[in-house]
């Protein structure tokens, strides 16, 4: 009879034993597979949250090393500012994409009229009701306010470098004085001196999420004005509000990393520039956020991997301890078949196919029953159940590296029965 036959009988008339093996392979390789789909959805999310999470770092004055000096306009720091070529020079690193930096300052809102635009909640001051805390901004999309969630652009669209007279307010405001996008206002730094007044035209409005007192935001610099009314003004258009004051400059700057990984290497290539006097500025890192989520990601990640190996390794030892057994109560047969001339190698084969048949009808239902089970059990792991996915590619690793080591299993549990020699055998029956 040939080996085929003879494994394919075996299973059939052992079916007992088949169904046993059968469950157990098909249960092993659905928690594998979702195991897998579960650990690819981690993957993804930390890919995500590496590109959303605005890890960053700062280039700010070295304060420690400037002097001051004295003079009509009162004390100042002769330390230098960060100018427009040096951010633009330290932008051009790779895996830098995006910066932003601001100047505050208080201006003074009026419609198209020059009627005073009176804050939210004023207090009842004409000259103060008119004050909105303004940035000057280079591009707002990555101003601290709204990268923290705080504040959302609602209509329109930020600013960036190619803004040179925009300017965009909170839709509180827009609402209370019958403004809307397109429309233009006035500002002034101080109307009460020389300074220049300028026709700005708005270009977006902005909504509250947080306020100052939310825990998601920690961000409160102007704690004196709501968030209603603040203003984010066009480089351009500060700076020419501001020409009557000298001190005018960046102290500071951020700057948006792709890939929070390479953080400390973009820095170390930003601090390379020869251009820049690194002994008047520092650079802080800002990827707390980044790493507190990405420890958390990596431990999940390296339970799931743990569990995926210890459910692999307990399933082998059954699987073992099955066949050891099996095989022990086959002595007779094994006797039988080397007495006739059939070389161990065949008789091993004979067992090597026997479990795979089993397989080759365990695997596929598996990879159907684990497109049904991955989504729920990726649940308990905060994983959406719609990004748990098993792929064609988890099967054919799954089919592969199963099939090997039920081959190892295999030769492992015949190691003890095909020592003996035919004899031996028969006579241990007898």
């Amino acid at each position: 009879m040939k080996l085929g036959i003879r494994a394919v009988l075996y299973t059939i008339r052992k079916w007992k034993k088949t169904m046993l093996i059968f469950c157990l392979l098909l249960s092993i390789t659905t928690l594998v597979l979702s195991g897998l789909a579960i650990a690819d959805a981690q993957e993804e999310q930390a890919e995500e949250v590496r590109g959303t999470t605005g890890a960053s770092f700062t280039v700010e004055r070295n304060v420690s090393t400037g002097g001051w000096s004295s003079g009509s306009g009162g004390s100042y720091s002769t330390q230098e500012y960060l100018t427009a070529d040096m951010m633009e020079k330290i932008a051009e690193v790779d895996g830098i994409k995006g910066y932003n930096a601001s100047i505050r300052t208080i201006l003074c809102l009026s419609d198209s009229n020059g009627n005073w635009l009176e804050q939210m909640n004023p207090t009842g001051h004409a000259m103060v009701d008119c004050q909105f805390y303004s940035y000057g901004c280079i591009n707002s999309e990555y101003h601290s306010l709204f990268l923290s969630g705080a504040l959302v652009m609602c209509e329109g669209r930020g600013i960036d470098t190619s803004i040179d007279n925009g300017i965009i307010i909170s839709k509180e405001m827009a609402e209370k004085h019958g403004l809307k996008v397109g429309d233009t206002i006035q500002a002034v730094n101080n109307p009460l001196s020389s300074d220049k007044t300028r026709e700005l035209k708005i270009i977006g409005l902005f909504e509250i999420v947080a306020d100052k007192t939310d825990e998601r935001n920690n961000y409160n610099e102007a704690s004196y004005y709501d968030y209603a009314n603040n203003a984010f003004v066009s480089e351009a258009a500060m700076k020419d509000l501001l020409e009557n004051y000298a001190d005018v400059g960046y102290a500071a700057a951020d700057f948006f990393v792709t890939d929070p990984k390479q953080l400390e290497v973009i820095i170390q290539q930003v601090q390379n520039i020869d251009s820049i006097n690194w002994n008047n500025f520092q650079i802080i890192a800002n990827d707390e956020v980044y790493q507190n989520i990405s420890a958390s990601l990596s431990n999940t990640g390296t339970l799931i991997t743990t569990l995926i190996i210890v459910v692999t390794v307990v399933s082998m030892i059954l699987i073992i301890v099955i066949l050891s057994m099996s095989i022990r109560g086959r002595k007779r047969e094994t006797g039988i078949l080397l007495a006739v001339g059939i070389v161990k190698p065949a008789v091993i084969l004979q067992y090597v196919l026997e479990t795979l048949l089993i397989a080759v009808v365990a695997f596929p239902l598996a990879y159907l029953s684990g497109k049904q089970v991955a989504g729920t059990l990726g649940t308990l792991f905060g994983k959406a159940a719609e990004n748990v996915i098993v792929t064609p590619e988890h099967f054919m690793l799954v089919a592969i590296v199963g099939g090997i080591l039920l081959v190892a299993a295999v030769l492992v549990s015949s190691i003890s029965t095909m020592r003996l020699k035919p004899k031996q055998i028969l006579a241990q029956m007898e």
